[in-house]
């Protein structure tokens, strides 16, 4: 019964995480200069990465 329940998560996960990226790089595209796109890619993990280092009860499990 865990590992059902850890399947179901799983894949909600990624059908969630594949709906957000779809929706950014709809977002990044609408901008012509490359060099900002890599500067909008590159502000994502390093969010996600100073979210963690802010919060002490968030790991790198957590986040991925």
């Amino acid at each position: 019964m865990f590992a059902a329940v850890c399947l179901e998560v799983l894949l909600a996960t990624i059908v969630a995480w594949v709906g957000v990226w779809g929706l950014v790089e709809e977002m990044v595209l609408l901008v012509e200069s490359r060099i900002i796109r890599c500067c909008m890619y590159a502000i994502l993990p390093s969010s996600a990465l100073l979210l963690a280092a802010v919060q002490g009860s968030i790991t790198v499990c957590a986040l991925l």
